[in-house]
């Protein structure tokens, strides 16, 4: 692999190129690939939703062969490998098996979460901030921190909406963290401490998805009426820190289904992926403002991983 910035996106049918051709010499072949994060030189990828493989010195490892769904992944500061499973557990990926987190087992919430249809909860999306905090969406259920490697964990709720779909991160300041909600837009400037809503200028608040620029102050969030099919979805972007958004230009109008979590990708600089209908990508090279359709047809994408 060169030193040249790459994306791939991680689909149905394994990972493939902006070209749409699957990448070379990968040993899971074709087979589903949901999730994965990059540090540094090292890659990350859950592979049929129970696998981990990594990617360093030029040679693929299958790190873990897990026996509970594997929602999402992330590398922290020293690329210790960190997962969300099924049934709202948070784990350290050790000698090829899953050290589940006992702070976050037991936070006093837990008692709290639930899913609207009544399955057990979720961990949805982590995020780690640039000082190593480590957060945690639970689906139904706030975001959980923990700033101490998982030794102690805290639920965040001070203002924050319950319902949260994705929590991310400043890529440049370690105490601002932010989520996709079920009512919009919330961001915190003290990790997660307090949050503030920011919904004006949307239509409507159901959000998936958000994200924000490395290089400038640009936040952007999907936005829909609800859940489900014919949710007239839409691309929001703020200069402000989600004080005003305003809509996007080039993607098309109204779509029936939801831009979902991770389905945003900052690639550095002004450029940025964004999935619509699961399978068309779209791309800015303005900090979101114009956004125009990558020429290929592809599976159903999961997510978008950039590689550094």
């Amino acid at each position: 692999m060169n030193n040249e910035k790459t994306v791939w996106l991680l689909t149905k049918k394994g990972i493939l190129g902006l070209d749409g051709n699957q990448i070379d010499n990968y040993p899971f072949q074709g087979m589903p690939v949901s999730r994965g994060d990059v540090n540094g030189d090292k890659i990350v990828v859950i592979v049929n939703k129970c696998e981990i493989w990594s990617y360093s010195n030029a040679c693929w490892f299958k790190e873990l062969a897990a026996e509970t769904t594997l929602n999402c992944i992330k590398l922290g500061l020293d690329n210790r490998i960190i997962v969300g499973t099924a049934n709202a557990r948070v784990a350290w990926v050790n000698n090829g098996s899953l050290e589940f987190i006992d702070s976050f087992d037991n936070v006093p919430e837990r008692k709290e979460w639930y899913t609207p249809w009544g399955g057990p909860p979720d961990v949805r999306s982590l995020a780690i901030s640039k000082d190593g905090t480590i957060y945690a969406n639970v689906h139904v259920g706030w975001i959980a921190r923990s700033s101490d490697n998982g030794k102690s964990c805290k639920v965040l709720k001070d203002g924050l909406e319950k319902d949260v779909h994705h929590v991310a991160v400043h890529p440049l300041s370690a105490s601002i963290v932010f989520a996709a909600t079920a009512e919009g837009f919330y961001i915190s400037y003290n990790h997660g401490v307090t949050f503030a809503k920011r919904n004006n200028g949307m239509p409507y608040f159901y959000q998936r998805a958000c994200a924000a620029f490395i290089n400038r102050d640009v936040y952007i969030a999907s936005t829909s009426k609800g859940p489900h099919g014919h949710a007239n979805a839409l691309l929001f972007r703020s200069e402000n820190e989600g004080k005003i958004w305003k809509m996007v230009n080039g993607l098309p109008g109204d779509l029936s289904k939801n831009i979902g979590t991770f389905h945003i990708a900052i690639a550095g600089g002004g450029k940025a992926y964004v999935v619509v209908e699961e399978k068309d990508l779209y791309e800015t090279v303005d900090f979101g403002l114009n956004w125009k359709k990558v020429d290929h047809d592809f599976p159903e994408i999961s997510s978008v991983l950039v590689i550094k």
